[in-house]
């Protein structure tokens, strides 16, 4: 089955039919916009194998210009993908197109959703992160699908669409932390240092950095923003740096996370690191999640 009333609600077992036409999708779509289209997945619940989903297809395709890939406005609409510019208006960062009878005015069906992201942005990284995740771990992607049909018998009809889409938000923002963590843990890193040992908060004045602080670049957290890290084992200010992440603080009262990172070889126990970071992390909720050392991080 592929397709379903616009506004309903309602899910389906896995179908492989919905790769194949994902595949076939996209094939599509690198015809039509060529070297525009820098990178490009099936996305979205039909992407998970173990789990039921609206048989309605995601498709999230990165680019570097957006009016580059407008250009194209007319092809794509030609081939029946239609862009919908209101769409996703309380979606920064993307655009939307959107295939199937309801857009062609010959029926009342959707099939096809096409988001139009940038190229190494958040939005690219969460539609891969979250997919993979519940792809790799079978039991969190079960209580995706137990939520989601709970929400679908709760809001089966035509008006119910935007609460089952919101219902879902927190589940998925906690799944991103957590495949975040997996994603970084154990792991080489580059590190930008903008906040060097010895300098100052650039708000808060009074707050002087006693470690190296800074962020990796094209990976973001929670809130948008590339992902932050404290660089512990590094005795002077430095401008950047190549470490290994050997934790990481989830912050209980706030949406991101922060990082610890070593020299390769170099470790800390969760007390040192603690007192490293308690000039910043004393005003969070906190909790420190370790490198399991016998891992296969």
């Amino acid at each position: 089955m592929l397709g379903l009333k616009r506004g309903a609600v309602a899910l389906y077992p896995h179908e492989k039919a919905w790769e194949t036409e994902a595949q076939a999708t996209m094939a599509r779509l690198r015809h039509i916009l060529g070297p525009v289209a820098v990178e490009m997945a099936h996305v979205g619940s039909t992407a998970i194998p173990t789990i039921q989903a609206k048989p309605i297809i995601d498709i999230a395709v990165a680019v570097d210009d957006f009016d580059a890939l407008l250009a194209y406005e007319k092809q794509l609409r030609a081939a029946g993908f239609y862009y919908r510019p209101n769409a996703q208006a309380g979606v920064r960062g993307q655009l939307l197109f959107a295939s199937g009878s309801y857009y062609d005015g010959s029926g009342d069906l959707q099939t096809h959703f096409i988001h139009i992201v940038r190229t190494g942005s958040v939005d690219w990284q969460n539609y891969i992160l979250f997919r993979d995740y519940l792809c790799t771990h079978p039991d969190t992607a079960g209580e995706y699908e137990r939520l989601k049909l709970a929400l679908a018998a709760q809001l089966p009809t035509d008006s119910g669409r935007e609460d089952y889409v919101q219902g879902k938000q927190s589940f998925i923002r906690s799944v991103l932390r957590r495949a975040l963590s997996d994603m970084l843990l154990g792991k080489m890193v580059d590190i930008l240092i903008d906040r060097p040992l010895g300098s100052h908060h650039p708000k808060h004045t009074d707050m002087i950095y006693p470690v190296n602080y800074g962020y990796v670049p094209y990976i973001f957290s929670a809130d948008g923003e590339e992902a932050d890290v404290y660089l512990l084992g590094v005795s002077q200010p430095v401008e950047k740096y190549k470490g290994r992440v050997i934790a990481v603080i989830h912050r209980l009262d706030d949406v991101e996370d922060k990082w610890i990172a070593a020299p390769t070889g170099v470790t800390f126990p969760p007390d040192e690191i603690e007192k490293a970071v308690n000039f910043q992390e004393q005003y969070f909720q906190h909790e420190i999640e370790m490198l399991d050392p016998n891992g296969d991080q």
